[in-house]
Parts: structure tokens; C-alpha cells; sequence
């Protein structure tokens, strides 16, 4: 089969086009190649292309002995980043796997001289297709067939690939997720049946593959199987008590607020997952929103402080991710505010941080005849909140006015 490519927008034919010179100057020195995985599977369901992976007969060594500009990243398994006009493309060598020791990478590569013992070692059919310079499509293991029925399945046997690498049965479930495809039965019941192994991945791979999958259009699908067989083999998850079908989502959500949803679920049954957080290894402002993201359910659900005192607080842009995944998901709040009303009030603010006050703690201090202590914290704090609600005038003789009757 050819691929009709003339519907592609400008920047994607450019980086075809592109990553055709690299193979045919490969082909000039006696090698084959062809782009593969990812990008030839877009291309076929017409999504977008950002970037290309070529898998070529030609040793990694010669490759760089090819190509003027390139990076070794992995060269004791084949790859070599190509860097071609303003691109890059990763390189790599017809290979087979050695044994898989420790579910996640082989202990050692073959390099091998045809295309279809490198395409038969990945992991799904609709990721096993290549594409000549010529636009033909090689497809050893039907996966044309897979992407025209919606499935995914595994090439070959489906708990080999499984056994090989535990993080592909993540894997299926996010491009079930993303692309909004089924399993294939033998697949999913792989998946079942090698479940605990998904433990032994690194919890920094798993988030990768969580993030992607929680925003794609087959969400609910997706997570379905997540509880049904991995959940409890991994960090955070393990420690939910609560119904687990409350956690299956209608629609895409973003990984900080979906976590904080769940937080704030269980602390209802009195189990406080926020120290599991950190399980994640995430970065200290990915961990500020998910807790900033459960104080945001709880305002919602009982507000204890003023609208405006509360979108001071909180970044916008949260709160509406929020508000929003309260909607899409129907989660049950009595007189929950408007988004109009928060806007409004957002935009209602004299300030936006305390650096905006017309007043600081040496002047306080100076006007009051008064030492540092406790005291000059719970004064800022108080001239703070007093200037949002719009109590207090943001200006310095108002502010000490106010400071010398509350002292």
C-alpha cells in the first residue's frame, strides 16, 4: 500500500521530507531504511507528526561515519540522533533482542540485516509498520488491520512482550486511552495475567505513561482496566480504600487534579493520602499543585474563607482546571459557585501578591516602636486579607492607621 501524504501541513512534510534525505543518504552508501513506529501509525489515522524514528541495516558506527552531525545517545543498542537541517532524527539499527532480566530492558542487543525481525520485536501491531521513501507501507503483522478495527494487540504473544517489558502493559492502555481503540482479547488477558509485574517498573516510567493516558478520549475505558488489574501492585494506588469505580473518569483530566481528587476523596473515609504524593517523585511544584488542588476541592465543597481571599490564594488557572473537572465529572456540591463568580472576583482584586502592599515589615515595625515577633507575621497577614476583601485601602497612611487601632 502507498501512504497519500499530499493532505499534511506544511511543517509535517517539511520533517518527512527531511527525514527522506537522511534515509536516502543512507541508501546512497548501500543501506536500507525506512521510518518507523509512531509516526507511521499517525500518519495512517491522519493525527499529527512531531517527530520520526528511522531503523535502517546500517551499524551505528557507520553511521556517525555517514552523518557530519550526530549524537551517540544510545549507541550500545543501536541509536545515533541524526541532526539534518533543523531537525533530529533517532537512528537505529536493525536488532533483536537478547533476554529480558529484569522485565524492563534486554541485557544485550543483535544486530541483525532485515527489517522484519526488528519490526516483530516491538510491542503492538499499529506500532510495528514502516514506511519506505517511496510512501510504501511495510506491515508484517497486520497492523493496518488493527488501526481500520480500533484494536490493540500485541505482535506475537502477547505475554512475551508483556514478560519483556512491564511498562507495554501501561502502554496499552494508554493508546487505548489516546487513541480511544479496544484491547485484543489474548492482550488484555496477558495484562491480567502479569498484572504484579507492572511493580517492578520505575514509578518515574508509570507517571509518563499515566499522564498521557488520563487525557485521552478513551479515559473511562482505560482506567477500568487500570483498577481492574494493576492499581494494587503500584505506589499511591495501593492505599486507596475507597470505591475505585468513583476514580474511573468520564472525561480527559490533567494528572495534578485527578490525583487531588482522589486525595480528597479518601480523606472523606478518613484516609489521607497526601504523604503518598511524594511516592510519585515529582518535582516540588507538581507536589504544590496536587495539595493546592485538594484545598481547592475542599473550598468548593465547604468554603471557609471569602471568594476573593480564596483566588488570592490559588493560582486561576487551577481553579478553573477544578471547576471543570467538578462539571465534567458531576461530583456531587451543594451550591457550588459559579465560574463567572470567580472570575469576577479574580479580576476584582486591589492586588495580586503581598509585594504589591504598601507596607513591609520594618515600617510596621518602625511606626509601632514595636520588635520583631510573632506578632508582625499575624499583622501582615491580617493587613493582607483586610486589602483583598476590599476592608482596608492599599495605602501606606491607611495601612498604619488601620495597624495602630488592630496592634
Amino acid at each position: 500500500m502507498k501512504l497519500e501524504l499530499t493532505y499534511l501541513n506544511h511543517t509535517t512534510q517539511t520533517l518527512i521530507i527531511a527525514a527522506n534525505e537522511v534515509i536516502e543518504e543512507l541508501k546512497l552508501h548501500g543501506y536500507e531504511a525506512y521510518i518507523v513506529g509512531g509516526a507511521v501509525r499517525n500518519l495512517l489515522l491522519k493525527k499529527e507528526v512531531n517527530d520520526i524514528d528511522i531503523t535502517t541495516n546500517c551499524l551505528p558506527e557507520n553511521i556517525i561515519k555517514i552523518f557530519s552531525k550526530t549524537v551517540p545517545i544510545g549507541i550500545e543498542h543501536g541509536t545515533v540522533i541524526v541532526l539534518w537541517q533543523d531537525f533530529q532524527f533517532e537512528v537505529t539499527t536493525f536488532r533483536v533482542d537478547g533476554e529480558y532480566i529484569d522485565h524492563r530492558r534486554p541485557e544485550q542487543v543483535q544486530f541483525v540485516t532485515d527489517l522484519k525481525s526488528d519490526l516483530e520485536r516491538r510491542d503492538f501491531t499499529i506500532n510495528a509498520l514502516a514506511l519506505s521513501e517511496t510512501h510504501e507501507i511495510i506491515d508484517y503483522f497486520d497492523g493496518q488491520k488493527d488501526l481500520k478495527n480500533k484494536e490493540i494487540r500485541a505482535v506475537g504473544h502477547a505475554a512475551h512482550r508483556f514478560e519483556e517489558d512491564a511498562l507495554r502493559m501501561m502502554r496499552a492502555i494508554r493508546f487505548q486511552s489516546v487513541l480511544n481503540f479496544n484491547i485484543e482479547e489474548n492482550t488484555l488477558l496477558a495484562i491480567d495475567e502479569l498484572a504484579a509485574t507492572i511493580a517492578l517498573v520505575s514509578i518515574e516510567r508509570i507517571v509518563v505513561e499515566l499522564k498521557k493516558l488520563l487525557m485521552g478520549k478513551g479515559v473511562h475505558q482505560a482506567l477500568q482496566i487500570f483498577y481492574k488489574t494493576m492499581h494494587r501492585y503500584l505506589p499511591f494506588f495501593r492505599d486507596i480504600r475507597g470505591n475505585t469505580t468513583t476514580y474511573q473518569l468520564q472525561s480527559p483530566a490533567e494528572f495534578t487534579v485527578y490525583i487531588a481528587y482522589i486525595i480528597y476523596c479518601e480523606l472523606k473515609i478518613d484516609q489521607d493520602l497526601t504523604s503518598k504524593i511524594s511516592d510519585f517523585k515529582l518535582s516540588n511544584q507538581e507536589k504544590k499543585k496536587i495539595k493546592d488542588c485538594v484545598l481547592i476541592f475542599d473550598y468548593f465543597n465547604h468554603p471557609e474563607m471569602s471568594l476573593k481571599a480564596f483566588v488570592y490564594r490559588f493560582d486561576i488557572d487551577l481553579i478553573q482546571n477544578v471547576y471543570h473537572f467538578i462539571l465534567n465529572e458531576k461530583v456531587v456540591i451543594d451550591n457550588l459557585v459559579d465560574i463567572t463568580s470567580i472570575q469576577k472576583a479574580k479580576q476584582q482584586l486591589t492586588i495580586q501578591t503581598r509585594d504589591e502592599l504598601q507596607i513591609d515589615g520594618n515600617v510596621l515595625m518602625t511606626y509601632l516602636n514595636k520588635k520583631p515577633g510573632p506578632w508582625l507575621k499575624s499583622m501582615l497577614n491580617n493587613i493582607e486579607l483586610a486589602v483583598i476583601e476590599g476592608r482596608l485601602s492599599n495605602r501606606q497612611e491607611k495601612i498604619l492607621e488601620w495597624a495602630k487601632n488592630h496592634v
